[in-house]
């Protein structure tokens, strides 16, 4: 499998972080023998941002749900530490990221550096905007399409 990352993006307010929790629960249901490790090796708590790497078999991915300007993505450097073992031995090694980011600049940077630094290919999905539908019913559907781009990802389909 050649190492990427999905990038759920979109503007603020719009669904993106619990896009990305609802993928995490999707993976989990879907390979139930999956184990994760989070952030600071509490409990995983979907009340809160993520981040946590799971190990499916002979696949690592990681999960990062904060994207925002100034949010842990760019302070702490998660998504190199999801990257790279040698910086984060328990949650480094990912061949596969999921993680949101804005529209445009410091976040959209970050994930296009650690891309090309670390070798992953891009994958940039929209979040949904809407003011009609039921926002969480919206997040959902966004979840399940990306959870087969994941499983596309894994059979080399992608």
């Amino acid at each position: 499998m050649n190492k990427a990352i999905i990038t759920i993006y979109g503007r603020a307010s719009e669904g993106k972080s619990e896009t990305v929790k609802n993928v995490c629960r999707l993976i989990l249901s879907t390979w139930p023998t999956a184990t994760y490790s989070t952030y600071n090796g509490t409990p995983l708590d979907y009340s809160q941002d993520i981040l946590l790497s799971i190990d499916i078999g002979v696949t690592k991915i990681g999960i990062e749900s904060q994207g925002d300007p100034n949010s842990r993505m760019i302070s702490e450097d998660s998504i190199l530490q999801l990257a790279d073992r040698a910086v984060n031995p328990i949650l480094g090694g990912c061949e596969l990221i999921i993680c949101t980011s804005r529209t445009e600049g410091m976040t959209v940077q970050k994930v296009d550096h650690i891309a090309q630094a670390h070798h992953f290919r891009t994958l940039w999905k929209s979040s949904y905007y809407t003011p009609d539908f039921s926002h969480g019913a919206v997040n959902q559907v966004c979840a399940a399409e990306t959870l087969d781009l994941i499983k596309s990802i894994i059979l080399g389909i992608l």
